[in-house]
């Protein structure tokens, strides 16, 4: 897909940090849309979320950048049923695992600009070039994408331009996995005001101390390391290549041996 330069796998990287930084949703949202029009070089862009429901995919929208106020609402009120380019990406999903695609691989020009959908929504935008990139777990469908535009007048995106969000999506799908635990950890199991921050760095060396202490085994303390990171019991067990079920097992001795019961009290028991 390209060879990628050193600045490029650098944007990667520092996608990465600014993401992991974020605190909440709308602030990984315009973080993630301000970051990726510059590094990939776009004139626009949009967040929306996915959810799938009875077998069906509904949308919602989320941040937009450079597009009139309220395009996303109107793109998931009706425009999303006639997009060439999110049909083609969902159609992707059960047959390849890729993260991105480009309206120039889904349509060609003479059919794409006799379109209602680019007509009426698209072409008042300046928005022609389009780009496809989705936020999934593996194997998964995804819980949201990013779309990134440019006019016509403007080149269509690159097969390295394309590489490089491909490598970006995984980064970004990790960052709201994060917020999505944390927040999940704050609403339903607060110890404190505001939850536990479950990837606080500056206690790793309590942490270590404490599951040393506590004899964690080396599987154990790798779960709770996943763990601290806001992973669910599925995401652990895809990194660690074991089945969700021997998670929960080694969850379970682990809130034995440190005398709590449940995930939240844990993360605190070893960090404070």
């Amino acid at each position: 897909m390209g060879a990628l330069r050193t600045r490029d796998l650098q944007d990667v990287v520092d996608i990465t940090h600014r993401a992991l930084e974020c605190n909440n949703m709308d602030q990984l949202q315009q973080e993630a849309l301000t970051f990726m029009e510059r590094a990939i070089g776009a004139s626009s862009s949009v967040y929306g979320h996915l959810r799938l429901s009875q077998q069906q995919v509904h949308i919602s929208e989320g941040q937009e950048r450079g597009v009139p106020a309220g395009a996303m609402a109107r793109w998931c009120a009706g425009y999303h049923r006639q997009d060439p380019f999110m049909r083609s990406y969902l159609t992707c999903l059960s047959t390849s695992p890729r993260n991105v695609i480009v309206s120039s691989e889904v349509i060609s020009h003479h059919d794409y600009v006799a379109t209602r959908f680019y007509n009426e929504f698209l072409k008042p935008q300046s928005i022609y070039h389009v780009m496809i990139v989705g936020l999934r777990p593996s194997g998964r469908v995804p819980f949201g994408i990013i779309g990134l535009h440019r006019p016509a007048e403007e080149r269509g995106f690159s097969r390295l331009e394309i590489a490089k969000a491909d490598l970006m999506a995984p980064c970004l799908r990790g960052a709201v996995e994060r917020i999505q635990a944390r927040e999940l950890l704050s609403q339903h199991d607060p110890l404190q005001p505001g939850g536990v921050d479950v990837v606080d760095t500056d206690s790793s060396i309590t942490m270590e101390r404490r599951m040393k202490r506590f004899g964690l085994s080396r599987r154990e303390k790798q779960v709770v390391e996943l763990l601290r990171q806001g992973l669910s019991s599925l995401h652990i067990a895809d990194q660690l290549n074991i089945s969700a079920r021997t998670v929960n097992n080694h969850l379970r001795s682990v809130y034995d041996k440190c005398g709590v019961h449940n995930r939240t009290a844990l993360i605190y028991q070893l960090t404070h």
